[in-house]
């Protein structure tokens, strides 16, 4: 029976090629996004769920008293949750490193994914250990740790024991070799390296007892003893923070649980971010995709009712049942879905692929092949194939039979206002889907080529592994001698960056309750002369300016921005010259003002900021090149920079690019709404072919009488579009409210944003009535140019 349904089902869509193909089309494409959408998803939501301990493990955050939220703490905090709280089982370090060059031998290696941590770390994570343990391979200064792929990279054979240098800074025993860990991890250890190196190479940041200053990837991760809660935890740590007040301007902290930090977007540098609202976002617009998919199918089918009239009613005539008619036309839905699930499959390999070079990331076949999706694709089938099947059934099962061989089918009276009402809510979802995209193009497009407040383009950034000043100016020097490079300024980091973040307490009488979170940046004389940031009041800094002791009292002139000088109640910028700041127990006499530029992304406040002269920790050299020549600029400097550092980690970035990935989130949606929008409007098109189709089959003989009264092939095709085309209208009244309160809900997140101007929604709407009339005038045309004879015989 089942077998004689598939054979009857087959044998009708063969036998209607063109609807078939285009259900099959609109299925398909539908099918093949909601599969890649299910399998980003699960990816996403999979990160570090294979630890045995991740309900129990939790990140330290933090947020200052004014609301910045921050991840990074202070090795003084893990001691104190090591001691005085009994929740906690244990709490550890954890410091990401930049890349740097590893050398083995005479061999120079570049290596990422290097960071410093202790023992009690391996008590949370799951790692699977080849050789060595954490107990005492990382209990001791020179000690280093690596994965499978880089101990082959390094030593090609055992590397157990072996020695290596890192970055050309401090010798290292490999002690330990852990398994490669998978992709959907925010410890993406490949190297590392004890703390107790940590203390010996920075041992100002890992002093026990100050809370003061800060580096931003200095994370404390804490596993909590089963059954204790982070709640009061969270509120000791607090307590503490706030007991401390004259160190830090942190007044709470928090446990922030291990399965929310992927999806953690405050300025952290340390993890690889993806907003839940994205997840939503693309979710929502899977399900609306399969959704008009199934309206599709359901106004194609009942086009074909028409058409299949008389079939039904031999069927009846012999003595088929409703319940048995049902069956056979679920049966041809289901076919037609499962064979487009199966399209769906490959179009979803492919889209997966793309999807992942969008993501910045890889899922690999394990995390898509296993039984959460064959589990996934039968309750789709079953979902689809309900969904688009149900009502034709419905409809094709209950006509009359004398009736149909009569060819006197009428089709329920609310029946074409349903289905225009399907194709009204196809092309709503495709309006707001282009017009979003529309707007988050040019919000991307305003990301990058707003005005930042300094110079941006044209400029390489290259890691100085060496602070000598006689090297940085011999640097400079052999650089200038080439006229691609225009110039050169040496600074901790480029005006705007993620990393390399330094902060602190200031303290002065006109800040509120005295004392406020500052951003300080370590500078040469001619940073901003560079990066052409105008001085606004005093003098810029000379190399004399640098800290200095005078009568038992470490003191240095600095430079303030504008945002500072409000914070410290000086609205005239001439009166804060002269004035006196306290920073870590040092004395900073306020010499000149710059004007206040975007040192981060464009849903931040400005930030006030301290400049001072500090050859001492000048990390990065910043150079400006010929824009034309930008090869020949990098070569020369690659040839310099390797002669004299061939042992460092050689990488020259553009500031643009590093300036572009704030908005890796905003780029991913914008790239997959261009995606989705198109998507959308080619399956709402073939939703309205559907709907022209059965209108045109109502209309034959009305079309055929117009033809021999003298209608010419205009005005008929006016007489069919001009009721689609008010179903556009009507559908961009709705789209049009729609997409501006979806925009408007995404754009208030950002301090900067775009104006969302008329000329978007009329360019919306030309593009889809434009996809409207050419969907429309096929069938139109084809239909009076049919031969009057043939269309009156019709009925």
């Amino acid at each position: 029976m089942i077998g004689n349904y598939f054979k009857t089902a087959y044998r009708s869509l063969q036998k209607n090629r063109l609807y078939t193909a285009i259900n099959l089309t609109g299925l398909t494409l539908g099918l093949g996004v909601a599969i890649t959408l299910f399998w980003i998803v699960r990816f996403e939501y999979s990160f570090d769920r294979f630890h045995a301990k991740a309900d129990r493990i939790y990140r330290v955050k933090g947020t200052d008293k004014f609301g910045e939220k921050q991840s990074h703490v202070h090795q003084t905090i893990i001691k104190v949750l090591k001691t005085q709280f009994p929740g906690i089982e244990t709490a550890a370090n954890f410091y990401g490193m930049n890349p740097a060059a590893v050398q083995v031998g005479t061999a120079i290696f570049n290596q990422n994914n290097i960071f410093f941590t202790e023992p009690a770390m391996f008590d949370m994570l799951d790692v699977r250990w080849i050789a060595g343990n954490p107990k005492h391979s990382l209990s001791a200064p020179g000690q280093v740790v690596l994965d499978e792929q880089t101990a082959r990279k390094l030593f090609k054979g055992n590397a157990m024991g072996k020695r290596l240098r890192y970055d050309n800074r401090t010798d290292l025993t490999v002690t330990g070799i852990i398994g490669n860990l998978p992709i959907n991890t925010e410890f993406p250890m490949e190297m590392i390296i004890s703390w107790e190196t940590m203390k010996k190479m920075q041992p100002d940041l890992a002093q026990e007892d100050k809370l003061s200053g800060g580096d931003s990837m200095h994370q404390g991760f804490a596993l909590l003893k089963p059954g204790a809660s982070p709640a009061p935890i969270s509120a000791g740590l607090s307590r503490f923070s706030k007991s401390r007040s004259d160190e830090t301007t942190v007044t709470m902290m928090e446990l922030q649980p291990l399965s929310e930090m992927h999806f953690d977007t405050s300025k952290d540098p340390f993890v690889y971010s993806m907003p839940k609202w994205m997840l939503y976002t693309l979710t929502s617009i899977g399900v609306f995709l399969i959704f008009i998919a199934c309206i599709n199918f359901v106004n194609l089918a009942t086009v074909q009712a028409i058409q299949r009239g008389r079939e039904v009613a031999v069927r009846k005539v012999l003595g088929s049942g409703r319940k048995q008619l049902i069956y056979q036309f679920f049966g041809e839905t289901g076919l037609l879905v499962l064979l487009a699930t199966c399209l769906g499959v490959l179009l979803a390999g492919k889209l997966v692929a793309y999807s992942s070079e969008l993501l910045n990331t890889r899922i690999d076949g394990s995390m898509v092949w296993n039984t959460g999706t064959f589990l996934f694709l039968g309750a789709l089938v079953v979902v689809v194939t309900l969904l688009a099947g149900l009502y034709p059934a419905l409809i094709l099962s209950g006509f009359q039979p004398v009736k149909a061989l009569q060819n006197r089918v009428m089709l329920p009276t609310g029946g074409i206002s349903l289905r225009s009402s399907l194709v009204v809510l196809q092309f709503v979802i495709a309006q707001v889907l282009v017009i979003c995209t529309l707007l988050a193009m040019k919000q991307i497009r305003y990301f990058y080529e707003k005005d930042l407040g300094f110079e941006k383009s044209g400029i390489v950034t290259v890691n100085m592994p060496d602070r000598s000043s006689v090297l940085r100016e011999r640097f400079r020097q052999q650089l200038k001698q080439h006229p691609e490079i225009r110039e050169v300024a040496f600074g901790l980091t480029t005006p705007a960056s993620k990393r390399n973040h330094w902060w602190g307490t200031m303290k002065h009488a006109g800040l509120p309750d005295g004392e406020e979170t500052f951003r300080l940046q370590h500078i040469d004389t001619n940073y901003f002369h560079f990066f052409r940031i105008p001085l606004l009041a005093g003098r810029m800094l000379t190399a004399s300016d640098t800290t200095r002791e005078r009568k038992g009292t470490h003191f240095a002139d600095v430079v303030i921005n504008e945002k500072a000088a409000r914070d410290l109640g000086f609205r005239n910028t001439e009166k804060v010259l002269g004035q006196q700041m306290e920073f870590w127990g040092m004395k900073l006499n306020v010499v000149g003002v710059v004007k206040d530029y975007h040192s981060e992304d464009l849903k931040s406040k400005l930030m006030p900021h301290v400049y001072v002269y500090a050859g001492w920790n000048f990390q990065l050299a910043s150079i400006r090149i010929d824009n034309t020549k930008k090869a020949e600029a990098i070569a020369h400097i690659g040839e310099h920079w390797k002669a004299m550092f061939p042992n460092n980690y050689y990488e020259p970035k553009f500031l643009e690019d590093d300036i572009k990935s704030f908005y890796e989130s905003e780029r991913k949606l914008s790239n997959f709404l261009q995606i989705f929008a198109v998507l959308g409007v080619l399956i709402g098109s073939l939703g309205l072919f559907g709907l022209v189709s059965f209108v045109v089959t109502q209309r034959t003989k009305e079309i055929g009488v117009r033809k021999v009264l003298g209608a010419t092939v205009y005005s008929i095709v006016q007489l069919i579009s001009r009721d689609f085309l008010k179903l556009m209208l009507i559908a961009f009244v709705i789209a049009a409210p729609t997409a501006w309160y979806a925009m408007q809900s995404f754009l208030k997140e950002y301090t900067y944003k775009i104006d969302i101007e008329v000329w978007v929604f009329v360019l919306a709407a030309a593009l889809s009535v434009g996809v409207a009339l050419l969907t429309i005038s096929f069938q139109s045309i084809k239909a009076a140019l049919m031969n009057p004879v043939k269309s009156l015989r019709a009925e």
